[in-house]
């Protein structure tokens, strides 16, 4: 039986080591501490587990956490025990002895918290099991992740249907819905499917202020994560793909570079995603590249950025999976990485959708989601209108567009451009084509159709057309075109379109002038700190964590850290003034981090660490194809010989050799460049130079490929001036 008999404030700093509430959460306490049933609208890091681990400390009896996240549930219960906290879970993932052990925990009375899984619930007579207590029933029910509830959720789960059970069975236990997404629609359906009785509302505000957002072109997403990466040596991070083959290709790449990363789908054996994602956890593995079905299984307060190399289905996953990010509250960096062409693959399975209306419904999403990342508008301002949060400042200061990465633009000209050639084609083709017509492309499609001979023809090619296409993306964004078929990018004049085509109106385009990556302006910052003593402290934090076989952040956060190696608290009462710091982590790890600190400044006061210089070039994992071709050249096999046996064309298989080549492979080129070959090539460019290749095939009269010209140029440039 529990004794504390203190204010919730007493208990959140004795127990917590926290002087005051976040925004909302102490409204949440007070009503689970009255009998009141709660639902808690709250964003991933606004500190929902505490509103129900606290009361849990100050009741008699046990609160029932109810949670879809079996592999995250050992995670939660060694960070309560950390505080102290009398906490045990029960799922599929434990030993028979280790669930027998937290029933009879439960028994005794002696657990504050019991973390449980829907399906554990659903099974046969186990919510007669949970009245075989010394209070007759859990002083609480806390549904976690509620929107699983509601089919209108972004995921929505069958199996949770079995939580509409718990009103009957329990008429008199107070529940608690705790989500952090959830439209108004949605909201409105937990509340029904609980059964919950004039709920205390809690809805904290969706912004976490301490996220920078930042959209970029993905104009070579390798080459811009590996940039990004080495920009943050050692951080924390999250890199969400689509698929199975593009996390394998992602942590191919990272770890072809030296940067350390493990992959995450629904492929992997269980085992293997378990040891993956306690890796992460435990601070092995600084990065998880995953589909985007993963992230609800992240609890880790120290992710420091996430990155979306493609684009998410809706606003919604992308709030939740950016909110895995920072959840400790410290300056945290939200990337996205946006191909105008990546709307197509998800349309591709949205159109799969059997019912029409569910259908329509999930392409307005995918629209939302396109509009947020083709439109240079405050990012802040597009997420929290999308939860119907209105954000009261015009200039955020953390997210690229409001510190200056865009300048504007007067594009009226050239939007009329566009808009002529949509009308002059019928409105009958895509935007790629239309993009080639502008820029004067010379393409089969163009002269087929004749489109050379359109007055919008080669009108635009003083733009290239990557430059096109962002602002057919722009035009898309403000109405002034559509997409009436979500199956096929062809554009459509709108109203507003029409009036601006036919010289009504005003264009700007917010052109990318982008500036160094992260600028986090003012509203939330890292506490000044001695960097080294950070290290220190950070491996001390590590060691602890290992030998007492819990994750690191459970110890201390790194915001604590952060704290200690700024502020040198050098008693016992300074250090338990840190934030995170309550009176069992006190003595638990007091004087070990003390110890560090004296030794610092005995040593060391005043010692500052500079950063090493970071390479900039990438290297590229050859792909299977690739391999196999190389591995024929090796057994001596030739062009014609490689092409027959993979049934591929001979042109693909020079393009292999000019990239190895390229890449400097050892591969003995004369075979594919004769010794007069050879001369004549090299004469050539002494002529005309090495940067375009169009002149010097031209000057050969067709003696000469491209094929053997990019092979002779990548030796020269490596170094090899003499014939062979």
């Amino acid at each position: 039986m529990n004794t504390f008999t203190d204010h919730p404030r007493q208990i959140l700093s004795k127990v917590f080591g926290y002087d005051q509430f976040r925004p909302h959460q102490e409204q949440a306490v007070q009503g689970l501490l009255d009998g009141r049933d709660v639902f808690a609208l709250m964003p991933t890091g606004g500190g929902k587990s505490l509103c129900f681990q606290l009361p849990a400390v100050m009741q008699d009896g046990c609160v029932v956490v109810v949670s879809p996240l079996i592999a995250l549930m050992k995670d939660q219960v060694d960070a309560a025990r950390a505080n102290g906290i009398r906490a045990a879970c029960v799922n599929s993932s434990q030993s028979l002895e280790a669930r027998r052990d937290a029933a009879r925990a439960y028994r005794a009375g002696t657990l504050d918290l019991l973390y449980l899984a829907p399906e554990r619930l659903a099974t046969d007579g186990f919510l007669d099991k949970l009245r075989n207590c010394p209070t007759g029933a859990p002083a609480a029910f806390a549904i976690d992740e509620a929107h699983c509830l509601s089919e209108w959720g972004h995921d929505f789960r069958p199996d949770y249907l079995v939580l509409a059970t718990l009103r009957n069975a329990f008429p008199r236990v107070p529940l608690a819905a705790f989500t952090a997404t959830a439209t108004e629609r949605v909201a409105r359906d937990i509340v029904s499917r609980l059964a919950l009785r004039d709920p205390v509302r809690v809805r904290a505000s969706f912004d976490r202020s301490n996220l920078f957002y930042e959209v970029r072109s993905k104009t070579d997403g390798d080459a811009q994560m590996i940039s990004f990466l080495r920009e943050r040596p050692g951080q924390s991070g999250i890199i969400y793909r689509t698929s199975r083959r593009s996390v394998e290709e992602t942590v191919a790449l990272l770890q072809q570079n030296n940067i350390p990363a493990r992959g995450y789908h629904a492929g992997m054996e269980s085992a293997e995603r378990s040891a993956t994602q306690e890796a992460f956890i435990r601070d092995d593995c600084p990065i998880i590249v995953a589909t985007i079905a993963f992230g609800m299984g992240i609890d880790k307060p120290d992710v420091r950025f996430v990155i979306h190399g493609d684009l998410p289905k809706n606003l919604e996953s992308y709030y939740q999976e950016t909110g895995r990010a920072g959840r400790d509250g410290e300056p945290s960096h939200c990337l996205l990485l946006y191909s105008g062409g990546d709307g197509q693959k998800h349309r591709y399975f949205i159109d799969q959708i059997a019912d029409d209306a569910e259908r329509e419904r999930t392409h307005g999403l995918l629209r939302d989601i396109e509009r947020f990342a083709s439109t240079p508008a405050c990012r802040r301002h597009a997420v929290l209108r999308y939860f119907g949060e209105h954000y009261p400042q015009e200039n955020c200061g953390t997210c690229d567009v409001c510190t200056g990465s865009y300048e504007k633009t007067d594009a009226t000209a050239e939007a009329r451009l566009f808009l002529a050639a949509v009308q002059d084609t019928g409105q009958r083709f895509g935007l790629v084509h239309l993009c080639d017509i502008l820029i004067g492309s010379n393409t089969a499609r163009i002269r087929e159709k004749q489109h050379d001979q359109l007055p919008s023809y080669a009108s635009g090619k003083a733009h290239p057309k990557a430059w096109w296409r962002r602002l057919a993306d722009a035009l898309l964004a403000q109405d002034h075109l559509a997409l009436p078929d979500e199956t096929y990018a062809v554009p459509n004049l709108t109203p507003q379109g029409r009036k601006l085509a036919n010289g009504e109106g005003h264009f700007d385009l917010l052109e990318d002038k982008r500036l160094p990556a992260e600028r986090i302006n003012g509203r939330v910052a890292e506490e000044p700190h001695h960097p080294q003593l950070f290290d220190t402290l950070h491996q001390l934090r590590k060691e602890l964590a290992d030998s007492a076989e819990v994750p690191p952040y459970v110890i201390f956060g790194d915001r604590t850290l952060r704290a200690m190696a700024g502020r040198l608290p050098d008693s016992p009462d300074a250090f338990a003034t840190l934030p995170g710091v309550g009176q069992s982590k006190l003595d638990q790890y007091g004087q070990a981090f003390l110890a560090i600190i004296r030794q610092f400044l005995d040593d060391n006061p005043d010692a500052l660490p500079t950063a090493a210089p970071q390479p900039d070039t990438i290297t590229r994992p050859r792909s299977e194809t690739f391999a196999i071709t190389l591995r024929l050249l090796h057994d001596g096999r030739s062009v014609t010989e490689i092409a027959k046996s993979r049934n591929m064309a001979e042109s693909t298989i020079e393009s292999h050799i000019v990239k190895f080549m390229e890449e400097g492979e050892p591969l003995d080129w004369r075979q594919w460049v004769p010794e007069e070959t050879e001369q004549r090539l090299r004469d050539l460019f002494d002529q005309h130079g090495t940067t375009a290749l169009k002149p010097i095939i031209e000057a050969a009269n067709g003696t000469i490929s491209y094929t053997q010209a990019r092979i002779l140029r990548s030796v020269m440039e490596r170094g090899d001036t003499a014939p062979h």
